[in-house]
């Protein structure tokens, strides 16, 4: 099934654009974390008992959502441009595509899932709705499906990696419904979410049925931010045309937009709308970030010697920090309860700092060893598993 025509590989600029905003989306999320455990620990994590100021805080650097979305539609453009080129030649292979997904994603969460297992075992307080006994959310987790659960507690994060999972598989199969044509294939991707969230928002608003229902809750979530990433696909799939010929102007505006976006989320956090509503609001993400990503060539990043070192390294920190932070933060806020926590809990930006540093300082080290590690065992085991060139 070839597609309608491959698109070009993405340029320097991009390619190194795209590991910087990875690396720093997640730094910036490994922050967003800290900040909320620490206000937590010293205003309770019921966000609407805290006071005013702090709620403001919370709702401004304490959450992450934007950053999710940033990593979703820079997920949909590296997936297509991965499979664009077996698909226009009629080459794509199912079995290896699961492979090359499957060890991209799985090394890495599973020892963040056994880091997790440790940080439940130590800590005692994992906020509203904990739930005591999650061996129903840990095998879920295990194939991925954990959105439709709720996440194992301390690894709040891999809901995003559920979803990611999902549209992995979703992608490919609508791509070969619609014979290859990306237009009908992000098309007909919109038109199905339409129905789902429709059919959703009918059996919670008018039969008020499976209103508390995390599977249902997963489905949506799985299907109001599948356009993020649809759009990512989209973007790549016409990646070099002329309807991509972003202005500079246009570019500093998109920067514009994606801050009106952050600042809905900030607003709605405060309001307190439900997660169904904001999870919604991540389609405000799109028309910022596609600009962005279309006019990466205006950063330049490829003409500055120093930046080619910094965004790989950035890229190679992202996983790793994105997938393994959560739970080292949960690991050392219970020592720093065991041994400081009557001073550090007063002070929640010191209780920020202290938690951060630490833990940046631990994954700076860490995490692009561990990637590198990974990369080259998934380099040489995809190697072996390619079926042999016939001569």
């Amino acid at each position: 099934m070839p597609v309608e025509t491959a698109p070009r590989r993405l340029d320097k600029d991009t390619e190194l654009l795209i590991d910087a905003l990875r690396g720093i989306a997640a730094l910036l999320v490994l922050f967003t974390h800290a900040f909320d455990l620490a206000v937590s620990d010293a205003y309770g994590w019921n966000y609407a008992s805290n006071p005013e100021g702090w709620r403001w805080a919370r709702a401004s650097l304490g959450h992450a959502g934007f950053l999710v979305w940033c990593f979703f539609m820079i997920s949909g453009v590296c997936i297509h441009q991965s499979i664009s080129q077996s698909l226009a030649r009629g080459q794509f292979n199912w079995k290896q595509y699961a492979l090359a997904r499957i060890t991209r994603i799985y090394p890495l969460f599973l020892l963040g899932l056994g880091l997790a297992l440790l940080a439940w075992a130590f800590h005692e307080d994992f906020g509203e709705g904990y739930n005591a006994t999650p061996w129903r959310e840990l095998a879920a987790s295990l194939f991925s499906l954990q959105i439709f659960t709720t996440p194992f507690p301390a690894y709040e994060t891999s809901w995003s990696l559920s979803c990611e999972m999902i549209y992995y598989a979703a992608w490919p199969i609508i791509l070969f419904l619609m014979r290859g044509h990306v237009g009908r294939a992000s098309a007909f991707s919109l038109i199905s979410v339409l129905l789902v969230i429709g059919g959703i928002m009918v059996l919670w608003k008018v039969g008020h049925e499976m209103e508390t229902s995390a599977f249902v809750e997963g489905a949506w979530t799985v299907a109001v931010l599948f356009p993020v990433w649809v759009c990512g696909a989209w973007l790549a799939a016409n990646w070099g045309s002329d309807r991509l010929s972003i202005s500079h102007r246009t570019w500093k505006m998109s920067i514009l937009l994606c801050l009106l976006s952050e600042g809905l989320l900030v607003v709605m956090k405060f309001k307190e709308y439900p997660a169904w509503a904001v999870h919604m609001a991540g389609w405000s993400s799109i028309p910022g970030l596609m600009l962005f990503l279309a006019g990466a060539r205006h950063a330049r990043l490829a003409s500055w010697v120093r930046a080619r070192p910094v965004c790989a390294w950035l890229g190679q920190f992202s996983y790793p920090c994105y997938i393994l932070h959560m739970q080292l933060l949960l690991l050392l806020d219970h020592w720093v309860d065991e041994y400081a926590g009557q001073w550090v809990h007063k002070h929640p930006l010191w209780h920020t700092a202290l938690e951060f540093g630490v833990v940046l300082l631990l994954l700076a080290w860490l995490g692009p060893r561990l990637e590198r590690l990974t990369m080259r065992w998934r380099a040489s085991f995809l190697g072996n598993t390619r079926p042999p060139v016939k001569v």
